[in-house]
């Protein structure tokens, strides 16, 4: 049976889960489509969810179209949790991307079918709530085009817009008319149908036409357009055609290796870990021992044994036990307690290929503590819970004064998390503000060396460090000079300890660009007292930082890429805010009916600069923005605070560590 993994991906409010209801009353999942306000629906299970009316974690539920299973990922629409959506395109073989016909194109959907493109993954727009006041047809797929890049194809047509009433008409796929559109459509980026075209003498077949139309699908250019409004059920049956239609089933073959990403982990309330993956291909079964692939921080894949002891699959009745699994499938696998997300499971000689986020890391950062002081270990714990579902939270903690910080994209993300500790776990926390996250890069080259015996070392090894600056973008970079007789163990305790020394430099933030040599590095094997993996893990920390002093580093803020689409007569004042806020301007053209206006702009203004947008484009504007790059701080840089002993002051870490 071929198999579709298809995702929902929208702005939020755009209706993608009301969607995602729809469908499943209209594949006869359910006898009734849930409602988002009364918290009834199949996919928001969490008690936050329900609440809220938002989705916060993705959620899978599976439907057939006659041969063709569905495993249909929601996944939320908020910018907040924009990682559940990251680790949902890992697994997708096409998407249903949603676009309100009232509000259309919004900045969520722009970075949404950005990545798409990146991903390579085929796309249909769905044009919903044609049943609301304000509902657009052809002007939207006008504005799809521009703000996009993508050529939309029509497969419906909306009639009565913006009434209740409202209602869709397939378009006649046989007609000339239309098929000579198509065709000027997809000869914008295809010579073969220019030439086919002129060969045939100007009629090409329709076959041909849909053929080509699904390849270049694959690039994310272009996109089949249907209308409809989710509430009440118009065009919903269209669409789920086309999806059948247009979008390819998942590939692989039972009979290849196994190999299965993890792309969601959860716990049931007794705490037993579930572990959701893809099988891209081969099978999996209960009772069987697998591989887990998992690339650490230096780029390394690490392998662990399991056995699988439980397998849910998915069917239109919901998750069931199952005992086997195959490719293209998802399912929750138990018994794999050291799966992590980004994990590969499978057979030992799978290769893990190292996949690129699609979106930026979390650009805050917030310190949390408990009301109640008595629970910080108990808020500890729960927060490790939470990292192992949301690895981008990245924990951080001062052990001298017992304070946890997160990583965050928003103020939302805070309120969940805060309503999930307390309902979940039963603890009441409170965030300090947040903070945006900065790094250092080396200004110069430093280099030191720590001679076992001398100078007040006290530690039983000898390491030299060198630190110089790296390419912008390029990471951290660590080199062995020259190997000596070290035992291995040796020189591996000190490559980790480098890594660890440099996750916060001589203001406290993580360096990075950076270049490091391991120079000199030296052991007592024979002799007692002997050199243990324990002391290079002591003295590198001290080795590093004494290096970056050397150097000095420069505090970097990140900037991003601020597209803003205003009225013609509101672009001066918005401009003029924009500059206010340490924005560079880059361009200004028009755009349709408004005017474009790109700034690069420290993500530090942003959140100001949002506020005020509505009141200076009279409501009338629209943005969007993606991170760019980091640059130094002109002003002052800012500080972090230190985690753990201070390898700033030299005298006082060696008395501590030995």
């Amino acid at each position: 049976m071929a198999i579709l993994n298809l995702g929902i991906l929208a702005h939020v409010d755009a209706g993608k889960t009301t969607l995602t209801e729809r469908i499943l009353y209209e594949t006869g999942v359910i006898a009734a489509a849930g409602s988002v306000d009364k918290g009834t629906t199949q996919t928001d299970t969490l008690e936050i969810e329900r609440a809220r009316g938002i989705t916060i974690k993705a959620a899978v539920v599976s439907f057939q179209l006659g041969d063709l299973k569905v495993n249909l990922i929601d996944t939320p629409g908020h910018s907040d949790f924009i990682a559940e959506v990251e680790r949902s395109l890992r697994v997708l073989d096409g998407v249903v991307l949603v676009v309100s016909a009232v509000e259309g194109v919004q900045s969520q959907t722009r970075r949404l079918a950005a990545a798409l493109r990146a991903a390579g993954l085929p796309f249909i727009i769905f044009v919903n709530k044609i049943d609301r006041l304000g509902a657009r047809g052809e002007p939207l797929l006008e504005e799809i085009t521009r703000k996009l890049g993508v050529r939309p194809v029509p497969m419906s047509l909306p009639a009565r817009l913006g009434e209740r009433e409202a209602s869709v008409t397939p378009v006649d796929r046989g007609a000339p008319a239309w098929l000579e559109a198509l065709a000027d459509l997809l000869a914008e980026t295809d010579i073969e149908i220019i030439e086919a075209f002129e060969r045939c003498g100007g009629e090409l077949e329709r076959g041909y036409l849909e053929a080509a139309l699904r390849e270049q699908m694959r690039g994310g250019d272009i996109a089949p357009v249907y209308f409809g409004a989710a509430m009440t059920g118009a065009g919903v049956r269209e669409l789920l055609d086309g999806v059948r239609e247009w979008l390819p089933p998942a590939g692989g073959a039972d009979d290849e290796p196994a190999l299965a990403p993890v792309f969601k982990i959860t716990r049931k309330p007794s705490g037993e870990k579930i572990v959701y993956v893809r099988l891209m291909s081969g099978r999996l079964a209960v009772r069987q021992r697998v591989t887990i692939h998992h690339r650490n921080r230096f780029g390394e894949v690490e392998l662990a044994e399991a056995r699988i002891t439980g397998i849910d699959g998915y069917r239109s009745s919901g998750a069931e036990p199952v005992q086997v699994v195959g490719s293209g499938d998802i399912a929750g696998l138990h018994g794999l307690r050291d799966a992590r997300i980004g994990d590969l499971i499978g057979d030992e000689a799978v290769d893990a290929p190292e996949i690129a986020p699609a979106f930026p890391l979390p650009a805050l950062e917030s310190v949390i503590r408990p009301a109640d002081p008595g629970q910080l270990t108990a808020l500890r714990t729960a927060l490790e819970e939470l990292a192992e579902q949301d690895p981008l939270i990245s924990l951080r903690q001062r052990d001298d004064l017992g304070e946890i910080s997160v990583r965050l994209y928003g103020e939302v993300q805070k309120e969940v998390m805060t309503e999930t500790l307390e309902r979940e776990y039963g603890i009441a926390i409170e965030f300090e503000p947040s903070r945006i996250i900065c790094v250092e890069r080396p200004a110069g080259t430093g280099e030191h060396i720590e001679l076992m015996g001398e100078n007040g070392n006290p530690i039983m090894a000898t390491v030299g460090i060198r630190v110089e600056p790296a390419p912008p973008g390029s990471g951290l970079h660590y080199a062995v000079r020259e190997m000596g007789s070290m035992p291995p163990a040796h020189y591996r305790a000190v490559e980790e300890t480098v890594f660890e020394a440099l996750s916060q430099g001589l203001y406290g933030w993580e360096v990075t660009d950076c270049a490091v040599t391991l120079t000199e590095a030296r052991t007592i094997l024979y002799s007692s007292p002997f050199s243990t993996a324990g002391d290079f893990r002591k003295l590198t920390p001290l080795v590093v930082m004494q290096a970056l002093l050397q150097a000095g580093t420069v505090v970097c803020e990140p900037i991003e890429q601020l597209e803003v689409d205003a009225p013609e007569d509101t672009v001066g004042a918005v401009c003029t805010a924009l500059i206010r806020a340490r924005g560079t301007i880059q361009d200004t053209y028009p755009e349709g009916a408004l005017h474009r206006i790109i700034c690069e702009i420290p993500t530090a203004e942003l959140p100001g600069i949002e506020q005020r947008l509505p009141g200076l484009t009279r409501g009338e504007g629209s943005w969007t923005s993606r991170y760019l790059r980091h640059e130094p701080v002109h002003d002052e840089a800012p500080t972090r605070p230190r985690s753990g002993p201070n390898l700033l002051n030299r005298e006082r870490y060696l008395a501590e560590v030995s």
